[in-house]
């Protein structure tokens, strides 16, 4: 896991060092943007990914999309699911490229999300199907790998994982299409892509290191697998700093003693005085000149110690006060 992230911060570090980062990443957020003005309205958003199943580029099925919605554009109606769906019934397979399969399953995809809108209250269409788009249950479906028993594609089915997250992306997800380019890119980058899956996953996660929204990322992949782009910056690599020797003996001496300190006063901080130190210490204490005499505080075992000629006298010297009874202490009042 630790090596999965480092080899995911490496990729965006590569990503965003390049030359002409900030160029590319503008072209790629116009290029978006422009794609999704020219379908705002959802029932064109399903329409578009219905034509995609087609083979044909996107180029061609977005200028199809756009004549239908100049054509049907209408100020007092708006092209909404039901509208559009009702345009569809009755017109003619040559806004499906003459296949009648794909008439079907458009109308079978705007009927499911005209269900879907119909479930919420006061949502407009777009809410809703964004909503749909990064829904925790949508996601789910797609992380477990069985997108096709999703409850809006599975009923309608002959959508593939491309064309489910070409759905998603236009619908507002956060997302992205793990097309051919996206996944050579990602491989030039280190990535392992086994498979389409692992492709999105990869290019998802990718795009939160760059704290970036995934579609802009995808944008951004894709153009670099169109170019077919490797040469990406390396990062820099760390170098280990050499320990730092002793210069002389004692610099030795000071490190074994502090690791024969243990785990006792040096670990809780306590500074210990250097060889230096302790030995001018030791040459003031043996110099009677100097004042700084050992006293019985310092040594309690100092037999020249000031103050302790008292204390060293013949201790059978020392004997009870002689005296009677009545010397004893506590005895007088007693016996008054």
């Amino acid at each position: 896991m630790v090596e999965l992230t480092d080899k995911i911060a490496e990729a965006a570090w590569r990503i965003r060092n390049l030359e002409d980062y900030d160029g590319r990443l503008e072209r790629a957020a116009r290029r978006f943007d422009e794609i999704s003005r020219a379908r705002p309205e959802p029932a064109m958003v399903v329409y578009e990914t219905a034509l995609m199943k087609s083979g044909r580029g996107e180029d061609e099925v977005r200028a199809l999309v756009g004549e239908f919605r100049e054509t049907f554009e209408d100020e007092e109606e708006p092209l909404t699911i039901p509208h559009a769906s009702g345009i569809m019934n009755v017109e003619g397979d040559g806004w499906f490229f003459g296949d009648e399969d794909l008439r079907v399953l458009t109308g079978r995809l705007l009927g499911q999300f005209q269900h879907r809108v119909a479930q919420y209250n006061y949502v407009d269409e777009p809410e809703v199907m964004k909503r749909w788009a990064d829904g925790y249950d949508t996601r789910l479906f797609v992380r477990r790998r069985i997108h096709e028993t999703e409850p809006v594609i599975g009923v309608v089915g002959g959508l593939d994982l491309m064309l489910f997250q070409y759905l998603r992306v236009a619908a507002g997800g956060n997302t992205l299409v793990p097309t051919e380019n996206v996944t050579r890119t990602l491989g030039a980058l280190g990535f392992e892509n086994d498979d389409a899956y692992e492709v999105l996953a990869n290019g998802e996660i990718l795009a939160i290191y760059l704290e970036l929204p995934a579609p802009i990322v995808g944008e951004m992949l894709e153009d670099l697998g169109r170019e077919g782009f490797t040469d990406f910056p390396e990062p820099p690599r760390e170098t280990a700093e050499p320990e730092e020797a002793g210069e002389d003996g004692d610099g030795g001496a000071v490190r074994e003693e502090s690791s024969a300190a243990g785990d006792g006063a040096a670990g809780e901080g306590v500074q210990r005085p250097s060889p230096d130190d302790r030995a001018a210490r030791r040459a003031a204490r043996e110099d009677p000149g100097s004042g700084e005499e050992p006293s019985r505080v310092q040594d309690p075992q100092a037999r020249d110690a000031p103050a302790t000629a008292e204390e060293s006298g013949d201790k059978k010297q020392a004997s009870a006060p002689e005296g009677g009874r009545e010397d004893a202490p506590g005895t007088a009042d007693r016996d008054q």
